[in-house]
């Protein structure tokens, strides 16, 4: 199968690049990712996507900026300027005590601030006096910054206390100062030396405390504990198990330099290793570089597996590039590998979503061509394919040819032509196939019944929906929030309310909490059905419960209140919820002009003058607004 031709803008560099093994240059990289590489350097760069830590740690705090300014004036002036310079120059003379003092003298004027208070940080730091530094920087009366406390990270590592410039790190978000990368790559420095920090194996805990502190890791931080790993010597093991953990438990890719440092250190990559960092590359769009670590792979001595042509293939079908892809196909064979049924299926799978069903039926030919068996995942992408298109009668087919196949449909099938025939309105097919479901060994799942029940809801069966739901609850199944609000959400839009107020109960009854779209769409309803006490005893019940009424709710309420005329009664409900001192309930001004607008637009002007005077008079609205409403 050719794919070229349906796609004549694409370049043929994209094919003719393929050298065996490797994965074609793709054109749409620019010219200068594709330009020769310089000599690279023997050890890891330490912080190849980031500004060098190391210049950063050693750099002296910032100049003077506007974040200094004293309480009642504008940036630092020459004065507060004047007074950080003689702190840094009195503690580098020893005379740490008369810079406290002049300190101090500044401060009970006012014209102390950060910079000032940093410098006599990192003053006592550097005088070795870490405690008053410590004391210093925790009750700094001006906000921090990340330059008050690292000095101190900073003092605390070389002298191997690792868990305390930790335990600053936990000091700093307290007093919403966030800490910088450089202090990461400090500590992670620190814990890397055998003397005070305890090693490799010490390292690797701190990257992993870092990371669980939701500290954002960068390829530098890695690539420093993988060198301690290798220059320390760690096992090959403990190397490539560090590098395979580095995407999914710091969320850190490697990066190719790596190759070198562990042939260096006598820890050689394997195909291990060559699968790791390509799929970081091509989940990325790198695929200049997926072609520079496959020339490595021969080089040393690693041969490509079907499992990283998998990688690659999916990589340039998320990019578009279908015509490499199926390149990558027919030349697999040539490189001594058949492209299995993943392989397959990957493409697959790419020319499905771009909607090029002709060439998917060719390359459906060549599967069975070539002795490779269809499965469970090649028929769900097909049945996916043909429920998106509403195509459902080839979906029919499809389910016998599965078993035809010896591939038995799983809930990911049968869900999904479920809400294929839901979306062509076939809500009947669709109660049939669910119903069929047990009869065939699998068991519906939520999303299953949340599909049905959406659907006759929607061709406003409700006498139905109930029944599913009961029958749903019945099978063990467990209805969400999301269920629940599908058909509260349709009985409150027929104005049945009570029922809707009855399936709220039935939530709690079954272990699942109404949320805030559960406790929005009855209230609104009730206020359509002029039931506004009922929607005020539910908001209140709503608000004790922690949840912060959002515009809706407002703005149903106080649309209902005002046409019974009882617009005291909307202030009062404002006045109570801003009683209730939980964190964003209370409306803001933005709440109150679009409720004053919402009662305008209904007709109710008189109404909407009299709650603006109103919230004017208590300073829920800053007077101006009765300008811009035409009031004065």
């Amino acid at each position: 199968m050719s794919l070229a031709a349906s796609q004549p803008n694409q370049s043929p560099m994209l094919t003719s690049l393929l050298p065996p093994p490797t994965v074609p240059v793709v054109s749409k990289l620019s010219s200068a990712s594709a330009s020769p590489k310089t000599a690279k350097p023997t050890r890891l760069a330490a912080l190849s996507t980031s500004t060098s830590a190391t210049a950063l740690a050693l750099a002296p705090a910032p100049a003077a900026t506007s974040d200094d300014a004293p309480p009642g004036g504008g940036g630092e002036g020459a004065g507060a300027g004047r007074l950080s310079a003689l702190i840094r120059s009195l503690c580098a003379a020893g005379r740490t005590a008369e810079a406290a003092r002049a300190l101090s003298a500044a401060a009970a004027r006012g014209g102390a601030g950060v910079v000032a208070y940093n410098a006599m940080v990192s003053g006592y730091c550097r005088a070795g006096q870490l405690a008053s530094a410590r004391r210093l920087a925790a009750s700094v009366p001006v906000p921090p910054n990340a330059y008050t406390y690292f000095p101190v990270v900073r003092a605390l590592c070389a002298r191997g206390r690792i868990a305390d410039a930790l335990s600053v790190l936990d000091e700093m978000r307290r007093r919403g100062c966030a800490p910088i990368p450089p202090m990461y790559h400090v500590i992670l420095e620190a814990a890397c030396s055998r003397g005070g920090g305890g090693g490799f194996r010490s390292a690797v805990r701190v990257l992993q405390d870092l990371h669980g502190r939701g500290c954002a890791l960068d390829v530098g931080n890695c690539n420093l504990v993988l060198n301690a790993v290798c220059d320390q010597g760690g096992s090959v093991d403990e190397a490539l198990r560090l590098l395979r953990d580095l995407p999914t438990s710091f969320g850190c890719d490697p990066d190719v330099d790596l190759m070198e440092e562990m042939v260096r250190v006598g820890c050689p990559p394997n195909v291990v290793t060559f699968n790791t960092l390509i799929g970081y590359l091509c989940r990325n769009g790198l695929f200049e570089r997926v072609h520079q670590v496959l020339a490595q792979m021969v080089d040393h001595g690693c041969t490509p597996d079907i499992r990283m042509y998998a990688t690659v293939l999916d990589g340039v079908c998320k990019e578009g590039h279908l015509e490499v892809a199926h390149e990558i196909l027919d030349r697999m064979p040539s490189y001594g590998l058949k492209p299995n049924v993943v392989c397959y299926n990957t493409v697959l799978k790419g020319l499905c979503s771009a909607e090029r069903w002709e060439q998917a039926e060719e390359l459906l030919a060549e599967m069975f061509d070539n002795d490779c068996p269809l499965d469970d995942v090649t028929f769900n992408i097909l049945v996916d394919f043909f429920c998106q298109n509403g195509l459902v009668y080839r979906v029919i087919e499809l389910l016998e040819q599965m078993l035809e196949h010896g591939c038995v449909p799983d809930v990911i099938t049968y869900t999904t032509v479920i809400n294929g025939f839901c979306k062509e309105g076939l809500i009947d097919e669709a109660v049939m196939l669910l119903k069929s479901m047990a009869a065939c060994g699998c068991r519906p799942n939520t999303i299953s019944y949340t599909i049905v029940l959406k659907g006759l809801c929607s061709a406003e069966r409700w006498v139905d929906a109930e029944d599913l739901m009961s029958q749903m609850i019945e099978q063990g199944c467990s209805p969400n929030p999301v269920t629940f609000n599908t058909v509260i959400n349709f009985l409150c839009k027929k104005g049945l309310v009570e029922q809707a107020i009855e399936l709220l109960k039935q939530m709690l009854l079954n272990g699942c909490s109404p949320d805030l779209i559960s406790y929005s769409t009855v209230i609104d309803g009730l206020g359509k059905a002029g039931k506004t006490d009922e929607a005020l005893e539910l908001l209140n019940v709503m608000v004790n419960k922690g949840m912060s009424p959002n515009t809706i709710i407002y703005s149903s309420i106080a649309s209902a209140l005002s046409k019974e005329g009882r617009i005291n009664r909307v202030i009062q409900m404002f006045d109570n919820i801003q009683d209730v001192t939980i964190s964003g309930c209370m409306p803001n001004e933005s709440t109150y002009t679009i409720l004053i607008r919402g009662l305008a637009s209904e007709g109710f002007v008189k109404e909407a003058q009299e709650m603006l005077t109103e919230l004017c008079s208590k300073g829920a609205l800053r007077k101006h607004f009765m300008k811009h409403f035409g009031i004065v």
